[in-house]
């Protein structure tokens, strides 16, 4: 009875003791691995292979391990950004023999962990160096092959940087890929400089494209407003002649009417005298005139009693008309 009873006293600080020694053991035989990771196992200084030989590979999760005889090796999955160290501003002589100060970034990412591992063992991981030589060897191969132009230049279409970048990412990707476990997946100039005296000769030629640039713009407006202001003229004078043409059809059709005026006129010349006289009328007396004149002078005569009236003696007969 005493036993079970002291049993029963102890039994939490049993199972607290239980499950330390759980989590203890757990912890010695299990090994995470993040999302932005991958792992490789290595048992007694070699990498654990899958069945058909290749280099097994550990990704996100929780996964076990033998304690004590096995080590793990992470590396981080995830594109990474270097720049050059090693040579991380080197002066290149061109094609055409100017010299450019560059240098260099690399984005990269483990392609082959077990490669990778193997070239470079952790703790230290040491592929800076090995990496600055190689992209180094292949930026010093591509440069040198292309004129100062092709780098720098103010005309559109002419500057081949993206393409000389491309021509070191083809010399170094392989190369890295196959003896590092690193795939390239850009490279790029990060700074293009140049010394003074290049510097120099780089101003003056940006210079003279400029100028070349300027006069070929004033060649083009002149030529433009050549063309504007014969465009105008021809303008003004297909207008000028069209007016003119108007005018004299104008001045046609009132000759012709003013001859039939006349005609109807010599016909009646009472009727003309009237007609000038109402004319003379309308331009002499305008609203709120006072005149005081004798209404015997013409044309104010028409304004007596029976001035307007039209003899039958002397018939009105309109233009054209038979007798």
């Amino acid at each position: 009875m005493n036993e079970k009873r002291k049993w029963q006293q102890h039994w939490p600080v049993m199972v607290l003791a239980a499950a330390v020694v759980v989590i203890f053991l757990a912890a010695l035989m299990t090994f995470q691995v993040s999302e932005t990771e991958i792992a490789v196992v290595k048992l007694l200084g070699k990498a654990k292979e899958e069945a058909d030989g290749t280099v097994k590979v550990y990704g996100p999760g929780l996964h076990l391990k033998w304690p004590f005889i096995e080590d793990i090796w992470r590396a981080d999955k995830r594109l990474q950004a270097y720049e050059l160290k090693k040579g991380r501003f080197e002066q290149i002589t061109t094609a055409d023999n100017n010299q450019v100060v560059v240098s260099t970034y690399v984005l990269w990412r483990v392609a082959d962990p077990a490669l990778f591992f193997k070239s470079f063992p952790p703790p230290e991981s040491d592929y800076a160096a090995e990496l600055d030589s190689l992209v180094r060897s292949a930026r010093n191969n591509v440069l040198p092959q292309h004129s100062l132009t092709e780098l720098v230049n103010v005309e559109p279409g002419k500057a081949n940087l993206g393409t000389i970048e491309q021509e070191i990412l083809a010399q170094a990707r392989p190369k890295a890929l196959e003896q590092y476990g690193i795939e390239i997946v850009e490279i790029g100039l990060k700074h293009l400089g140049f010394p003074e005296q290049v510097s120099q000769k780089v101003f003056a030629r940006m210079r003279a494209e400029r100028e070349k640039r300027s006069q070929e713009y004033l060649s083009l407006g002149l030529r433009e407003s050549q063309r504007i202001r014969a465009e105008a003229d021809r303008r003004a004078s297909e207008t000028k002649a069209k007016a003119q043409a108007d005018a004299k059809r104008i001045r046609a059709e009132g000759d012709e009417e003013a001859a039939k005026n006349y005609a109807v006129f010599r016909e009646s010349p009472e009727l003309a005298a009237f007609l000038r006289k109402l004319d003379s009328l309308r331009l002499t007396l305008s609203e709120k005139t006072t005149l005081v004149v004798d209404t015997n002078t013409p044309p104010y005569d028409l304004l007596l009693r029976g001035a307007t009236d039209i003899h039958e003696d002397s018939p009105v007969k309109p233009a054209g008309g038979s007798d």
